[in-house]
This record gives structure tokens, C-alpha cells and sequence, in this order.
């Protein structure tokens, strides 16, 4: 099986044997389309909107990567290419392409996500020897893809022109989502959970042939007929072969049972292959109702929480979409009907209907998104919505499937068996409570929701708000909820002596971002703030325009996958404690940890030799040392003129210990200045580095210009050497790092200018590493350019 090194690789793709038992059971269900044919078709039956294509990027960089080095760092160029070509070749056909990356590790996938580096980890030092033994790279047997590339992927295709997402969740959801609601003609990718969802066409990006833009369709309709199930089981079935929500290691009792009653068992199939026609066959003689799937979960050994069943069958209920498994009082509000909106919506008068909701992470981030917004809004002044119905509710408008005339009464919160009443409460309140439930990970949340028909709005000020909001703190809800969460106890609640009313939500605001601010009095202004970069940053997460600060300001949270680096090369740290206190810095200037008070600490899930990754790191960020001061986020990201340009630079330069060298890394090319930075870091942080390894870098970064990807294909190494190949992978990383700080720091460089295809080739790194350690002659490195 070829290995997954890198963080290419989701920590899990589907359900487990889908995709082959499709393959091999139903190859009726695996048919071969043309795809300018079917957006021909598009054009045709949809004049008005162009054939889209939606692309899983994850599961499909490992086909995406070609060049015939791998081992060395990367054929950057000659992968920027590749991407070029593929994108050509859908445009050649009026297609265009939508691209989604995974943005986020979720906390259900962590274990697997371990286990996965793990893994890697092994197969890591099993590549090293055969390096250390034969001195060449090895077979495809033992493939891996370079360090970091979904990473630089995500910002190549924005660099050609494409519409690049990265998610707030896992990215199956969104793609089968967004695939649904934009009529795209398919997704293409290689995840077996794009069979269960119910959205447009799965396409193959394994069995792609991009010269005819020939590949498999999997038809759900097909597995059905040969399953003995319809579309409406697929969920089920999925969540009884164990999925991301259900364990497979709770259903082997079940499974045991399937296959000795079922009719369908074949000695000639492998055992998963006959679980997945006896669990078929089981659940088609089941009624579709709730009720048969509260019967599952009482017979299933699910432990103590008897609603995985529901909750890992309403994870595959896209926007829009109701399931008879599922009573619509318990499905996710961004499940709710679109039909059901609709009445809503044609009702002119008040229309109220509560219902108790279960909401995921997702939405939840989505409510507080919404309520922060209004916030900020009132701030400066603006309108914002509140409505009356049946008490005084508070209510905030939000956008369900595209439609603009609901809001939403949150009107009670249950965490465990905490209630928290909210009716009548002023938003900055409901907002306080919301960013606590963010972190609730740890408790069954419901909450109540009252949705009405288009209400008249009322004027709500900011001052008003603010004066409010001390004596809501103070009420016995707010401390319940506060005590549940499990952020602060009773001895740590600063709002005894509130000067300003937006003081405690600044608090939770911090707790949610992992802080432990003690500060007992923060200006309006300073709340706004926090709550704006936090959505700036949100925005250009979305948008993959900067890198891992969104997770950071928002969770406190950031992993990093394996890297090709040789364990047993004990003189070269892991580069994640190389780039540690780079890391540190970036994390003060994110979270403002100069501005008074105890620092917050940041999470870091990193892989590197002697880390068992039982729990994450906790990091404690570090001021860097700026003259006159670290600027705040909103110096850094919004201001503008010289002397913000000059604050920006210096502040970069301070996260690697360079500040007093900004006049000489600013007379040189934006790329080659990005690139001295980080050698000049390196060459500080690790003692072993040598002269030798120095001139290898530098003379990587001067030959480099001007060479084609053509010419970087047609180099030739007779030998690899283990060591370079290790320095690539930690240059690359350092390239990473470099983004973070950039991005940290308001954009000082193009992010272009820090890309590995603008500063390093796996193939001439190695060349030159391997000269210079050979004692060559720096006209010999410098490839006798006098310039």
C-alpha cells in the first residue's frame, strides 16, 4: 500500500472497503463518462450557469504529484506545471473548477489522525535506511509525498486563477454540500463517503485520463439495486460499517450477527466484503422510522452514549435534506427543509415554531459568526435586528439555505444537565454565551430555537448593550453556564468590579481562544477588536489566503504532520522544535499576549522524534523583540503607509531574530530576502550546520532563477544523500513557517514570493549539497555565473 506520509491524506476516506466492494461487487455501478460530454449536456439544460466541477483536493494531490524525484523535497516547478496543465485541460472544455482543502484536524479524528503519523513515523525510518543502504531513492513501493504539499497546493491553485476553499470542518461535508446547492455536474475526488451523501455525481480521480477527460462515475442508484437498499438507507448502512462517528470496534457483535442470518454470505468474498451485504440485507427489512433506529442503538454495545447512530447518520444530511431516521426535532438547523423555509417565508404574519436542536461544532461557530457580526455592527453604529415574539426573545437574522427572512430566538441552552434560559436576554449576553459553548466539547449541547417569519426590526444600541450586560453576567443562568463549561470557577469571575460592560465577554473571548486574561477592566473598542481579527482571519482561512492563524486565534490549536526527516541523525533536531521559538513569537503577536496579564498557552499536536503525541504540547508564546513595541493585529492587518509597511517588516523580522538586519534583507529580491531569513535562522538554531551545508543553500537559491521546469526535470542524480534529504524536508517546513509569520504580520512579502517553487527544487538542492561537500569551487556551485 502506498504510504501517506504527508498530511495529504484525511484521517480516515469513507467507509472502510466501499470503494473496492463497488469495484469488484457492482461494476455495473463504476461507468465511464466523458466529461465534456455531461458539460455539454449542462450547458444545454442550464444556459444560464456554466458546468462546475467541485474537486476533493486532498484525495487527489497524490495523483496531482508526478515528477519522478520525490525523495529529495519536491519538483516544485515542475508540479506547478502539473497543476497547470490539469487545469488547462477542464478549461479547454468549459469547465470550471472549484477546490476544497480539509482546514482543520476535528477533534473526533484526532486518535485516528495519531495512530496515522504513527505509522508514518515507521515507514519514515524504513525509507531512510533503504537511502542510507543503496544511496538512490526507492521505488514507488514506497512512495511518500513531499512535506507540506497539500499546504503549498492550496496556494498554487489560487496563484492560477482557481477558487480554492479551505473548510472550518472536515471537507466531505462541504464539498457534497456545496455540489448539492450549485448544480455542479460532480465532485470529483476518491472518498467512498461521496457515495452516501445525496448530492450530485462522484467522479474518479484515480481513473482519471485527462487527455480525453475520460474517467468513472460511481452511481449511489446501482450500489442500491445490488445492496437491496434505497438511497434513504445509505446513511445507516454507512454509520453500521463504522465511520467517523460510530467505531468500528463497537459493531463487530452486530456484524457477527449480520452474517449469520444473512443469505447473502459467499465463501468466495473476503469477510468485509460479506459484512457489507449481510448489514445491506439487515437493514432493508427494517422499517425506515426513528424508532427503528432507537431499537439499533438500544441492541448496539455504543457504551453510554446512545445517540451515535443519530448523530453519525444527521452527518450525512446535507443542507436542505430531511431523513426518516431522524425526526426533524433533533436535525441540525442547517439541515432544516428548504420547503419547510419556504411556508415560512410565504407566512407574512408572526409564524413560530420551537424546536430543540442538537447543534454540531459547525454550526454552532456559525450562530456565534452571525451574533458577533451583529455585534460589531451596532458598534459602529449600524442597525441591528431584534424581534418580539411570544416574550421578548432576542433574535438575530440568520441565512438558512440561501433565504434572508428567518431569525432565530435562542431562547434556552442545555449543556449536560446545566439549563440556561436566554429569552429576553441582550445579545451581547447570548454572544457571551455562545463563545462558551464553542468550547463544549466535552458536553452534550441542545439548544432551543425559536424560528419566526420576517419580523420588524428595532434600533438597538451599542451603549445599550454594554450597560446591560453586568447585570446579566451576575444572574444565576450566566454562572451555571459558566461554571458548565468548565472555563472559569467561582474564584476566577472577574465581574465583580465591571468598568466596562464588555469586559466579561472580552473574558470568555479569551477563554475560548485558550487564554487565561486576567484583566479586569478592556475598552468597547478592545472587544471589537479581538472579535474582528478573529473574523478577518476566518475570511481569509475560507479564502486560503494565509496559513494555520485562524485555527490558532479561534481554538489555540495547530498540528503539523510528519516530515522526511531521519530519526537516527540525532545532530539535526526535529524541525518542529527547530521552528519552535519562531513559533512562539507568531503566537504572541496572534493572540497580543504583550498587552498585560498572564500569557495563554497554544496547543501544538507536532511530529517530531520522542514526542508520543498522547496530549498536545502546551507552548507559551513569547514576545518578540520589536522596537517601540509589538503593533496589534489591527496595526498589522489594516493599516496603512510607509511607516506600517516598515512596522510590518520589522515585526517579520522579529519572529526569526532579525530585526537588526532589515536594511540589508530589504535591498534584496522579495524571494532570495524570505529565503536568507530563514537560512540565517537555521544557521543560528542548529549547531551542526556547516559551512558546506550553508553554501548549498545559498548556491540552490542563485541557480535556481531562470531554470524551466523542463530543465529541473531533465537534471540528473547519480546518488541521494540522506542528510540532504532530511535539510529539504526541514527548509521546506521553514517555508511553512515563514507563511505563518507572514501572514501573522500583515503580508510584509507576497505570499508567492515564499512558495518552494520561487526558492527551492528537491533535485539542485541535492546537487549542490553533494558538490559542496565534495570541496567543489564556488564557481563550480555558482555554475561559473560571475553575476
Amino acid at each position: 500500500l502506498l504510504s501517506d506520509c504527508c498530511e495529504f491524506q484525511r484521517s480516515a476516506m469513507g467507509v472502510r472497503g466501499l470503494q473496492g466492494f463497488v469495484a469488484r461487487v457492482c461494476p455495473d455501478a463504476c461507468k465511464t463518462v466523458d466529461l465534456r460530454e455531461m458539460a455539454e449536456e449542462h450547458r444545454i439544460d442550464h444556459p444560464d450557469s456554466p458546468p462546475v466541477i467541485v474537486v476533493d483536493a486532498m484525495s487527489c494531490v497524490r495523483r496531482w504529484y508526478t515528477p519522478e524525484s520525490w525523495v529529495c523535497g519536491g519538483q516544485w516547478r515542475e508540479y506547478l506545471a502539473i497543476l497547470e496543465d490539469f487545469i488547462k485541460a477542464f478549461m479547454a472544455a468549459g469547465i470550471k473548477l472549484v477546490f476544497y482543502f480539509d482546514g482543520v484536524v476535528e477533534e473526533k479524528k484526532r486518535e485516528e489522525w495519531i495512530k496515522r503519523r504513527m505509522k508514518n513515523t515507521e515507514e519514515i525510518a524504513t525509507l531512510f535506511r533503504f537511502i542510507k543502504t543503496h544511496r538512490k531513492q526507492p521505488g514507488r513501493e514506497m512512495f511518500v509525498l513531499p512535506s507540506a504539499l497539500p499546504t503549498f497546493t492550496r496556494f498554487a491553485l489560487k496563484s492560477l486563477g482557481q477558487k480554492t476553499v479551505c473548510t472550518l470542518q472536515e471537507a466531505d461535508f462541504e464539498v457534497a454540500a456545496y455540489g448539492l446547492q450549485h448544480n455542479c455536474i460532480g465532485i470529483l475526488g476518491q472518498d467512498s463517503d461521496y457515495l452516501i451523501y445525496n448530492t450530485c455525481p462522484y467522479f474518479s480521480i484515480e481513473n482519471l485520463n485527462l487527455d480525453r477527460l475520460v474517467t468513472v462515475m460511481y452511481s449511489r442508484e446501482v450500489l442500491c439495486h445490488v445492496l437491496g437498499i434505497s438511497l434513504t438507507h445509505l446513511p445507516l448502512f454507512a454509520c453500521l460499517l463504522g465511520n467517523d462517528v460510530v467505531p468500528e470496534s463497537l459493531l463487530e457483535g452486530f456484524w457477527h450477527k449480520c452474517l449469520t442470518t444473512s443469505p447473502h454470505r459467499n465463501n468466495s468474498y473476503n469477510r468485509r466484503t460479506n459484512i457489507l451485504l449481510s448489514v445491506a440485507n439487515y437493514i432493508s427489512k427494517i422499517p425506515c422510522s426513528y424508532s427503528s433506529l432507537k431499537h439499533l442503538e438500544e441492541i448496539l454495545p455504543l457504551g453510554s452514549d446512545k445517540t451515535l447512530l443519530c448523530r453519525g447518520v444527521n452527518s450525512y444530511l446535507l443542507p436542505g435534506q430531511q431523513s426518516p431516521w431522524i425526526p426533524p426535532s433533533v436535525i441540525n438547523c442547517q439541515t432544516l427543509s428548504l420547503q419547510q423555509q419556504s411556508a415560512f417565508c410565504q407566512d407574512k404574519e408572526i409564524f413560530q415554531v420551537t424546536c430543540f436542536l442538537k447543534l454540531n461544532d459547525h454550526f454552532i461557530a456559525y450562530l456565534v459568526e452571525v451574533m458577533v457580526s451583529l455585534f460589531l455592527k451596532c458598534q459602529v453604529g449600524q442597525i441591528m435586528g431584534s424581534i418580539s415574539c411570544i416574550g421578548q426573545q432576542l433574535g438575530t437574522e440568520i441565512i438558512l439555505g440561501g433565504l434572508h427572512c428567518l431569525h432565530i430566538c435562542i431562547t434556552h441552552i442545555y449543556i449536560g444537565n446545566t439549563e440556561v434560559f436566554l429569552a429576553g436576554k441582550p445579545l451581547i449576553y447570548c454572544i457571551s454565551a455562545l463563545l462558551i459553548v464553542t468550547v463544549h466539547r466535552k458536553y452534550d449541547i441542545l439548544v432551543e430555537l425559536v424560528l419566526v417569519s420576517n419580523d420588524p426590526v428595532t434600533d438597538c444600541s451599542f451603549d445599550m448593550l454594554s450597560s446591560q450586560v453586568c447585570t446579566y453576567w451576575d444572574s444565576a443562568e450566566m454562572v451555571d453556564l459558566v461554571l458548565a463549561s468548565g472555563l472559569v470557577t467561582h474564584s476566577e469571575r472577574v465581574c465583580d468590579s465591571c468598568v466596562d460592560g464588555t469586559t466579561q465577554v472580552v473574558q470568555i473571548a479569551r477563554h475560548m481562544q485558550g487564554m487565561q486574561s486576567r484583566e479586569t477592566s478592556v475598552p468597547a473598542h478592545h472587544m471589537a477588536r479581538v472579535l474582528g481579527n478573529l473574523l478577518l482571519a476566518k475570511e481569509q482561512h475560507i479564502q486560503s489566503e494565509n496559513y494555520s492563524i485562524f485555527n490558532i486565534l479561534s481554538n489555540g490549536e495547530i498540528e503539523c504532520s510528519n516530515s522526511l526527516e531521519d530519526d537516527y541523525d540525532t545532530e539535526i533536531p526535529g524541525q518542529a522544535l527547530i521552528y519552535r521559538p519562531a513559533r512562539q513569537h507568531i503566537y504572541s503577536i496572534l493572540l497580543e499576549s504583550g498587552k498585560g496579564g498572564a500569557c495563554p498557552l497554544v496547543k501544538e499536536w507536532f511530529v517530531y522524534f520522542g514526542n508520543p503525541l498522547k496530549q498536545p504540547e502546551l507552548i507559551q508564546p513569547v514576545q518578540p523583540s520589536v522596537t517601540g513595541g509589538t503593533p496589534n493585529l489591527k496595526t498589522l492587518w489594516l493599516a496603512k503607509g510607509p511607516d506600517v509597511e516598515k512596522q510590518r517588516y520589522s515585526t517579520f523580522l522579529a519572529c526569526f531574530h532579525l530585526q537588526d538586519e532589515m536594511e540589508e534583507l530589504q535591498a534584496l529580491e522579495a524571494p532570495v530576502a524570505g529565503f536568507c531569513c530563514l537560512l540565517a535562522y537555521l544557521m543560528i538554531q542548529v549547531s551542526s550546520l556547516s559551512l558546506e551545508d550553508l553554501n548549498a543553500f545559498l548556491a540552490l537559491i542563485l541557480c535556481l532563477k531562470g531554470k524551466s521546469a523542463a530543465q529541473l526535470t531533465g537534471l540528473q542524480l547519480a546518488q541521494v544523500d540522506s542528510r540532504g534529504v532530511h535539510l529539504g524536508a526541514v527548509l521546506i517546513r521553514g517555508l511553512t513557517t515563514l507563511l505563518m509569520a507572514n501572514s501573522a504580520c500583515g503580508f510584509p512579502f507576497r505570499m508567492d514570493d515564499l512558495m518552494p517553487w520561487a526558492v527551492f527544487d528537491g533535485k539542485l538542492f541535492q546537487e549542490k549539497y553533494q558538490q559542496s561537500h565534495r570541496g567543489c569551487s564556488v564557481e563550480e556551485l555558482l555554475e561559473g555565473n560571475v553575476s
